[in-house]
């Protein structure tokens, strides 16, 4: 939203014809800096050409589009005359909205004049008001309520599916809006009765979109397509989510107590064991006067404090990428989205101007918003009330010049207990002395858990006001992975949780120290153990994560959060980089994947009802050659240089296999490569049930285990009630991996899995016991689940799997590695 202050708008004026309050409007937006005197003749000059009256005493003008030059920044100025204005025959205008419109951002204001045109009594206060507030409210109101009904006029809109199970909280609505600022078109998101500006990160929190609901993007503007194009891919491809969602597959395990002890139960938020003193952290409540210094001195002392909040953040984020990683650091580029928002700094300096304080102006702005996002039904977004808390605090510390609130941190090793942890506060503590974190309140999902799990500090959430009960000092057993907080336990029990804690330590350890040996099981069975990549830099920290090689190397990423498609030769560059990278070991280049969740912003396909049963994959891949043949002769240039293995996308059909390999091998001899092995997913039942004669074509079969388990259980794995239940360990989904692996050996040819069980110490020897042998996951899971195949014979894992193959259910499956 544009801004609109008080300064934007001059009451009372006179004006005794048309030309005089069209430059009154003009000499304001001068002053407000929006535009060159100029500009004022433009407006005229348009005035000429078209009429600017909207009518119920409201006229807009604006300046001719060939002298847009002349503006330097997007601004409006409200000019008042109560005594009206002629301007045209029979048209008395009271309200003249001067807009400069170097871009479409405008169009928020003028949406909201359809409900001024439609009420006499509000046009009517708006024309005799004293109150610029009231003015700016009735401008505004639509959009700070998050509420508009009606569509931007004559706007583009596509509608997208949120894919996840989170939907739209902080971190993929700031990489929501800053992708939004980069066009110069008005955004604008619908969910629902409700909308939203798309270029305010806290407007689209308020939408409240859950994972699995279908949103409706609106664009208004010189680059309208475009920038619907890149929104939509970028909501397709998980708004910079990917990384969050698989790196936390491997269930962790708990301590069992020996006999009962009083404990307190909660929701795990880290893994792990604490064991030491409780000690209750609180933050008081800052006190803030409504007494003002003057408008000017306080709108000064809001800045210096925005400035210096924004420089802290900074400080944060550039710690937290340091120690966690840029998933974790990106909440606090969220936090920096929520200091800027718009329509936050508007409500505050509106209510300075009112002649308010800064400090009550700021408090007062803040707790209306952490209100209503804890009313939010969905859980995760009622969570990040704690980011605006954690904002607002920071701000309002540092406007009333309070230096240390609340008690300190502890100064020896600690169960930190507290109703809840800002997520800047987490960010901050030591490991050394933070034995394990217990919040009376907050989520699983809550940013302080996943900066918890991060630091590798244990954490329970959500055990309610009796927390707050255990007296200070009380030594207690914290078990993050059970979500369970012991708080009367005996010698013996101390004793057996400590030796917990150093078996975990000896585990991860042991991991880690032999994350390069092979997965050789203690009957001489060997796994190979291979990672899922997206990009160039990913092959060497593959590398480095002990895999031994790449399973599957999405190359839709390359084509993905771009204006065209990666070159053949861009494309031979990189692919050329991962084989130096992994330096022998095996590269399998998974052939280009978009449609269904993935779309690219250039590939123009008709709407389809289910894109997941439309036109993805290979299927695309052969209606669009223009894509699929650069890519095969960047995989066979490569080729030259190194190994690579070639496996396309969800095959379901002979016909469709028979028509990619054919141009494969057109290619191949174009290039005057070698042959290398091709492959295919197995993503659907029907590659399944043809599996036989599938094998004799391809050279190894991958199983897609995510997809495969949505089409055979016919479940949306991103549906936001059924995607609990599309679990890849259900006996159905095990029963067509059975039938795979054995049509490949008849053929002789070899299996593996690149789907989510694989990165799961279960699923890992489950499948083993079926006879995949090859396991490819995310970097994360490597080292475990190489160390738990190591303590497993192959025969234990096949009658295992044979006990999975006879289960009813997927939970009787899990129950099984218990």
């Amino acid at each position: 939203m544009i801004e609109l202050t008080p300064k934007n708008i001059q009451l009372h004026a006179r004006a005794g014809n048309k030309e005089e309050a069209i430059r009154e409007a003009g000499r304001l937006l001068v002053e407000l800096g929006c535009i060159d005197p100029g500009y004022i003749e433009s407006m005229l000059a348009r005035e000429q050409q078209a009429n600017t009256f909207l009518g119920n005493g409201i006229a807009i003008p604006h300046g001719l589009q060939k002298d847009r030059e002349l503006i330097h920044r997007t601004g409006v100025a409200v000019v008042q005359v109560p005594l009206g204005v002629e301007w045209n025959p029979g048209q008395v205008v009271h309200v003249i909205i001067g807009i400069a419109a170097k871009s479409d951002e405008h169009i928020e204001v003028l949406a909201a004049l359809t409900d001024v045109l439609d009420n006499d009594s509000m046009a009517a206060r708006l024309a005799q008001t004293s109150s610029a507030a009231e003015i700016i409210l009735g401008l505004t109101a639509r959009q700070q309520a998050g509420a508009v009904v009606e569509e931007l006029a004559g706007a583009d809109f596509i509608d997208v599916f949120v894919a996840g199970k989170a939907g739209l909280h902080a971190r993929p609505a700031t990489h929501f809006a800053e992708l939004a600022n980069t066009f110069a078109s008005t955004i604008q998101v619908r969910f629902k009765d409700k909308a939203a500006n798309g270029k305010s990160m806290a407007s689209l929190l308020k939408l409240g979109v859950h994972g699995g609901a279908t949103i409706r993007l609106l664009a208004s503007g010189p680059d309208a397509p475009e920038a619907l194009r890149a929104l939509a891919a970028a909501v397709a491809d998980g708004l910079g989510e990917n990384e969050e969602t698989e790196a936390a597959i491997i269930p962790a395990a708990h301590w069992e107590p020996g006999g009962e002890i009083p404990s307190l139960e909660g929701v795990s938020g880290a893994p792990g064991v604490g064991i030491g003193p409780v000690f209750h952290y609180g933050v008081e409540r800052i006190e803030t006067s409504e007494e003002s210094r003057g408008a000017d001195v306080e709108s000064a002392t809001l800045r210096h404090a925005l400035a210096d909040a924004a420089a802290e953040l900074q400080a944060i984020q550039a710690d937290v990428e340091q120690r966690s990683g840029k998933g974790q650091a990106a909440i606090f580029r969220a936090h920096l989205a929520l200091l800027n928002d718009a329509e936050l700094l508007d409500e505050v300096y509106l209510k300075i101007d009112s002649g308010k304080s800064a400090a009550w102006s700021w408090q007062q702005a803040i707790e209306r918003r952490v209100a209503e996002f804890r009313q939010i039904e969905n859980e995760r977004l009622a969570e990040r009330a704690a980011d605006w808390n954690d904002v607002g605090r920071r701000v309002l510390r540092l406007l009333v010049g309070v230096k240390n609130e609340g008690p300190v941190l502890p100064s020896a090793p600690s169960i930190l207990v507290a109703e809840d942890l800002a997520p800047s506060d987490t960010a901050r503590l030591d490991p050394e002395l933070i034995l394990a974190i217990c919040t009376a309140g907050g989520g699983p999902t809550a940013h302080t858990a996943i900066i918890a799990r991060s630091l590798d500090i244990p954490a329970i959430v959500g055990l309610g006001a009796a927390v707050h009960d255990i007296p200070a000092g009380t030594v207690c057993i914290a078990d993050g992975a059970a979500g369970r907080l012991y708080t009367a336990p005996r010698t013996d029990d101390l004793e057996s949780a400590r030796k917990f804690q150093q078996t975990l330590a000896e585990r991860n350890d042991e991991a880690n120290a032999s994350r390069f040996a092979p997965a050789l099981m203690l009957d001489g069975h060997r796994v190979e153990v291979v990672a899922n990549i997206g990009k160039l830099s990913e092959a060497a920290a593959a590398v480095e994560a002990g895999a031994e090689g790449v399973g599957l190397m999405r190359t839709e990423f390359l084509f993905l959060d771009r204006d065209e498609p990666a070159s053949e030769d861009e494309q031979t560059e990189i692919y050329c980089g991962m084989i130096r990278a992994l330096n022998g070991l095996p590269l399998i280049l998974r052939t280009l994947d978009i449609g269904g969740d993935k779309l690219a912003s250039y590939i123009t396909l008709p709407k389809e009802e289910n894109p997941f049963l439309g036109v993805r994959g290979i299927r695309l891949c052969l209606q669009q050659p223009d894509l699929f043949l650069p890519q095969l002769r960047a995989i066979y240039r490569a080729a030259l240089t190194g190994p690579v293995r070639i496996m396309f996308p969800m095959i379901s059909t002979l016909e469709d296999l028979r028509a990619a390999k054919e141009l494969a091998e057109t290619v191949r001899a174009q290039v005057g490569a070698p042959p290398v092995e091709i492959g295919i997913m197995i993503e659907v039942p029907s590659s399944v049930i043809m599996a036989p004669e599938l094998a004799r074509e391809v050279d190894f079969f991958s199983i897609g285990t995510n997809d495969l388990t949505q089409y055979a259980l016919a479940m949306d794995r991103l549906h936001p009630t059924l995607g609990k239940n599309v679990d890849g360990l259900h006996p159905a989904v095990l029963r067509l991996i059975d039938m795979t692996v054995r049509a490949a050996k008849a053929a002789g040819k070899w299996v593996g899995v690149c789907g989510g069980i694989a990165g799961e110490p279960l699923g890992a020897a489950l499948l083993t016991g079926l006879g995949v042998e090859e396991l490819s996951m995310s970097l994360p899971s490597v080292p475990a689940v190489k160390a738990h195949l190591r303590k497993l014979r192959f025969t234990e894992a096949q009658d295992m799997a044979r006990l999975a193959l006879a289960c009813a259910t997927a939970a009787e499956v899990r129950n099984l590695g218990r």
